[in-house]
Parts: structure tokens; sequence; C-alpha cells
């Protein structure tokens, strides 16, 4: 069965001022997938997702989501889709406790966050911490239950990987792929290296300073039914 696009993406390019970041003449994502776009510091990873995000208005091209371009507001900016979660390093800047963040995001689950997420020894004791003194990992560990937690159709994770350890990745790993086969929320990872990524995203997008060079298949999963 053939899969429906969810973003269609033609003759995008992307400048702040006089500097190309973006220039991709076309590149689709279907629903229901696990995506990795990989590419080394400044091959235009987090302004491709927060062009998906809808965070970021491209600068020539057309951007579809669902067939559909972004709605904008009266000046012009992007009304950002409830179904779209996108998750970055600055999702987390606060000297709020890890306990007061999930209770912000979750107020009506913030125990059965707690009992799903925070039982082992480590993450029990990140649990009263504030959020700038935790250490990097942990902070990338939690915006990742932030976004599995928000039950999106479309999870955008900027940076997958940084920081945390095989052992933490796999944990991770596992809640994402979950969230994928059982709701079938469309998922984007960005990376600066594929050796997480080929582990379980179906296509690797590689970037090199703004275009695509080349997209490769990954893991091949089962077909399933999906509730979205």
């Amino acid at each position: 069965m053939e899969l429906k696009q969810i973003y269609d993406i033609q003759n995008l390019k992307l400048r702040f001022k006089d500097k190309k970041a973006l220039e991709i003449k076309t590149l689709k994502f279907h629903n229901g997938l696990i995506y990795g776009i990989c590419g080394n510091f400044g091959s235009g990873k987090t302004s491709l997702l927060k062009i998906l995000a809808g965070e970021l208005k491209e600068t020539n091209g057309s951007v579809l989501y669902q067939g559909n371009k972004f709605k904008r507001g009266f000046f012009g900016k992007i009304k950002k889709h409830n179904d779209i979660q996108y998750l970055d390093a600055n999702l987390l800047n606060s000297s709020l406790t890890v306990e007061q963040v999930v209770k912000k995001n979750f107020p009506k689950k913030t125990q059965q966050i707690k009992s799903r997420h925070f039982t082992t020894f480590q993450m029990e004791s990140v649990w009263k911490t504030p959020l700038n003194l935790i250490s990097d990992g942990e902070r990338h560990w939690l915006k990742t239950i932030i976004g599995v937690e928000k039950d999106p159709r479309v999870l955008l994770i900027d940076d997958y990987g940084l920081s945390i350890d095989p052992r933490t990745e796999i944990i991770l790993r596992k809640k994402i792929i979950k969230m994928n086969n059982i709701l079938g929320t469309t998922v984007l990872l960005s990376s600066g290296s594929d050796y997480f990524l080929k582990q379980f995203a179906s296509v690797i997008i590689y970037l090199d300073n703004g275009h695509v060079s080349k997209v490769r298949k990954g893991f091949k999963k089962n077909s399933n039914n999906r509730k979205k």
C-alpha cells in the first residue's frame, strides 16, 4: 500500500541575508515513517526541521504539509500546527525542576510519566533537579520524553543522540519506535552522524552545505496497523 505524503518540498530556498542556508529542489516525506536527517555542522539540518515545524519561513519555494501551505496570521507569521511537535536544544532553558516542567506540560498525568520514565536510579535522582543543573544527556532524554508524551502526528527532534550514552539511546529509540508503530507518528530526527539513525530510521537524508547530497534506505520495518 502506497503511503500518503505528509510533507512535499519543491524548489526550497532559505537565505539569511547574503548567506545560503538551504537549496533543495524536491524532497518528500511520507506519513508514518521514521526519517533521519544527517549532516555536518552548518549543513542545514536545523533550518530544515524548523521550516517543517512552521518555526521558520522559507525564502522561496513551496513547503506543503498534508497538501497545504502553512496558514499565516495577519502579519505573515506562520500559525503553528498543534499536531507538529518540534524539539530543539532551547526547549528546556529554564531554572524549573524536571518535575515542574513535566507538571507544566502534563498537569493531569505527571505521576504516570514519572512512573513510566523516571523510576531508574539515574532518572529518579533527576526528577527534583533544576534544568540548569542537569547534564546535556539528561536534557536530551527529557525533551524526547516530552515529545513522545505529547502524542503529536509529527515529531521532529534536533540533534538526536547528542551527549547521551549508547544504553540511554537504546531506551529512547525503543520509545520512539513504539510510538511510531502503535500511533503511526511520523518522526524526523536530525544528527551529525548516521550511527544511531541507521539502527531504526526507514530513510536517511544526507545534507551537505544546504543541499541534499544523497538519500538512502535505512532500517526496514514490518507493516502494521496504525491508529493515525
